[in-house]
């Protein structure tokens, strides 16, 4: 008997390593990153048993093929004309005459353009965004359409939901998205909004929600459309603890935009083709808009970018920002794991005396990013980058400052999942003035936070060393 187990053990493990040399070949032949697939044969060879459950609750592919041939061929073949449709005229020329380069780049990573004719609206977290918002929606007369990764049924989730209720019993064309991961809408809820004529669908549903909180492939965007006249986007989603004061007593500091002109279009361009994403509804596209009550003359490119994309738009356009700076960066974000391109790039302008500064929240609620991004910071603090962690409760915003007159809001992350698993989307700007409103808030904000030292860094206990190192071989796929 006791021969017969051992000898059934050494079969168990003879297959198991079969078993996983088989899957070290399947990713070696995806051509997945060489990081990333560093990242889980390391972690398929520490851990036996749960590096296999990770990879494929996070690394395989479902469904992959399939979705993107469904999506691509929407977005080439029936919004093609909302490109050609527009031209960079000579007004807009000359407002960023300085800067030709950035429209080039765009057009080239995306079919990106810059429009002029904008209004723009800076709101610093949710007690000013919310509102804000929910003015607008309570002012719109032909159509609401929200997107968000995060929609939570508390006080302004319930708020917002009853209000589009509301609106779609006026005949308002309401139709909603929202992430299968991030959001908590109970099944009683969805079927109230269908009830009373909201169109609402999940992107990429999945079935295990409560534990995959770090599944791929999401829809990171937060994006609201009114009448086709007013946008929303930014880093603030719908829940209550981006309102201040709030239950939990953290402060959360976050920035979000509203914009009304021809910008719109590109948002609205986003929302339909996540639209038929979702649920294989056409919508037709808009092509023009009405802009006689734009006051403002602000250049703006909306950028959006899909998971795994062949070209990862945002990161691009930020490796290329970074890398044409002259005097000035400053950056906040609140996950700091950057890919060899935007660190090398970090790098060399700051080796080349341009000043950076580094905006990070002291306490982040991933401990294994937060581990994972000191090995980064030793190597930028020692050439002189500026770091400082923010004290005075979560810092969530995802915003860059350019010298004095580029500049970019919107739900993107310094880090892996966002430029190349998450679909994101951000605002750039060629303009002084909202450039200089954004430098004033961080400015702000560097008054509830402290300069990082090296010794900070390096003084570190030697067990949280070893996990900051541990950390960074799985970045790539955090």
């Amino acid at each position: 008997m006791l021969d017969y187990i051992y000898g059934l053990k050494t079969y168990v493990v003879v297959l198991y390593y079969i078993f996983i040399s088989v899957l070290i070949i399947a990713i070696i032949l995806d051509n997945k990153k060489p990081e990333k697939a560093y990242a889980y044969i390391f972690l398929l060879l520490l851990f036996p048993v749960g590096g296999v459950l990770l990879y494929f609750l996070f690394g395989v592919h479902y469904q992959k093929k399939k979705l993107f041939t469904r999506l691509r061929n929407y977005k080439n073949n029936y919004l093609k004309d909302i490109a050609e449709s527009k031209k960079e005229d000579d007004v807009l020329l000359t407002a960023i005459s300085d800067n030709l380069k950035i429209p080039t780049l765009f057009y080239n990573l995306d079919h990106a353009l810059f429009t002029l004719n904008n209004d723009v609206r800076i709101l610093k977290n949710g007690e000013e965004k919310f509102p804000v918002l929910i003015r607008e929606i309570e002012k719109a007369r032909k159509s609401i359409y929200l997107l968000y990764y995060i929609i939570e049924e508390d006080r302004i989730g319930t708020t917002i939901i009853d209000l589009l209720i509301k609106k779609a019993r006026e005949g308002i064309d309401v139709k909603v998205i929202y992430d299968a991961v991030g959001s908590s809408i109970s099944r009683k809820t969805i079927r109230r909004l269908r009830e009373n004529g909201v169109a609402i669908h999940a992107y990429m549903p999945v079935f295990f929600s409560r534990f995959a909180h770090k599944a791929n492939y999401r829809n990171h965007r937060k994006i609201v459309l009114i009448d086709n006249q007013t946008g929303f986007l930014g880093g603030i989603n719908i829940a209550d603890r981006y309102i201040n004061p709030n239950k939990d007593g953290v402060y959360w500091r976050d920035t979000h935009m509203m914009v009304k002109g021809e910008a719109v279009l590109d948002l609205h361009y986003l929302f339909i083709s996540d639209w038929f994403f979702v649920c294989g509804e056409k919508m037709n596209p808009e092509i023009d808009i009405d802009i006689s009550a734009v006051k403002s003359q602000i250049p703006i490119s909306i950028l959006g970018s899909d998971f795994e994309a062949t070209y990862q738009n945002i990161m691009e356009a930020y490796f290329s920002l970074i890398n044409n700076a002259k005097h000035e960066i400053c950056i906040t974000t609140p996950y700091f794991i950057p890919n060899d391109s935007i660190f090398d790039a970090l790098k060399i302008t700051a080796k080349s005396g341009v000043k950076i500064k580094l905006l990070l929240p002291e306490k982040p609620d991933m401990r294994t990013a937060y581990y994972a991004s000191q090995t980064y910071l030793v190597q930028l603090v020692k050439i002189g980058v500026e770091v400082y962690y923010y004290t005075k409760g979560v810092i969530h915003a995802k915003t860059m400052m350019i010298d004095e007159n580029i500049c970019t809001i919107g739900t993107t992350n310094i880090d892996h999942r966002s430029f190349s698993l998450n679909s994101e989307v951000n605002a750039f700007f060629i303009d002084k003035s909202i450039t200089h409103k954004l430098k004033q808030q961080f400015k702000e904000d560097l008054q509830d936070a402290y300069l990082v030292t090296l010794d900070d860094l390096l003084n570190w206990p030697w067990y949280k060393r070893v996990l900051a190192s541990f950390a960074r071989l799985v970045a790539p796929i955090l």
